[in-house]
């Protein structure tokens, strides 16, 4: 099931023009995030809302965005304050519909990702309790966690590091420290609004 839906998208779904979906964001009636290059997307449930709101046919690719909203969720782990702040004002300001819980050592964030079941997980590598490398290798262990994404991140910048986090399980590597325009492009990524932010700009180069 698709989690996010450009513009462009949702145009199609509500036979308008992009233009009028844009107007909706710019007035409040539609919440929306933006990606690094500026392109609006909208939460799955949100859009669900909308056209349920408007009395609208929801199509097949929005049928499940009900049962699936516990996994719109991200688990910061990081035993510094600092960084944990930095990373959920990021969230807030860009990813404001995505649910944000902590950890700060790694015995407790262990099981709260199996409580949690977050789409996304970041990670710091060095943390009390277990380590980065357990907590990420015990994430992968269950069944129910197998499509959570993990995003590895450590001051300890060497190649060696990145190999060991990947073959651990992580899904991608963030060095710090880092600058928050990176990081976001990495959760867009992480997320596949790379991908439809691609698509968007292919779409509108054909109009």
């Amino acid at each position: 099931m698709k989690i996010f839906f450009s513009s462009f998208e949702i145009a199609k779904i509500c036979q308008v023009s992009p233009s009028s979906v844009t107007r909706w964001i710019h007035e409040g009636k539609l919440p929306a995030s933006t990606t690094a290059g500026g392109h609006h997307r909208v939460l799955a449930e949100n859009l669900l809302k909308f056209l349920k709101s408007l009395k609208m046919p929801i199509p097949p690719e929005l049928g499940e965005a009900e049962k699936k909203s516990a996994s719109l969720k991200a688990l910061v782990i990081d035993d510094e304050f600092g960084v944990r702040e930095m990373i959920r004002w990021m969230f807030q300001r860009h990813f404001p519909d995505i649910e944000i819980q902590e950890a700060d050592e790694g015995f407790a964030a262990g099981w709260k990702a199996c409580a949690l079941k977050p789409r996304l997980v970041i990670l710091d590598l060095m943390l009390p309790g277990l380590d980065g490398y357990k907590v990420c290798q015990f994430i992968r262990s269950f069944e129910e966690l197998k499509e959570t994404k993990i995003l590895a991140m450590t001051g300890l910048q060497t190649a060696d590091v990145r190999t060991k986090m990947l073959q651990f399980g992580a899904d991608d590597f963030i060095a710090k420290p880092f600058d928050v325009g990176v990081l976001r492009q990495k959760i867009d990524a992480l997320l596949g609004l790379a991908k439809n932010t691609e698509a968007a700009r292919a779409a509108a180069s054909m109009k």
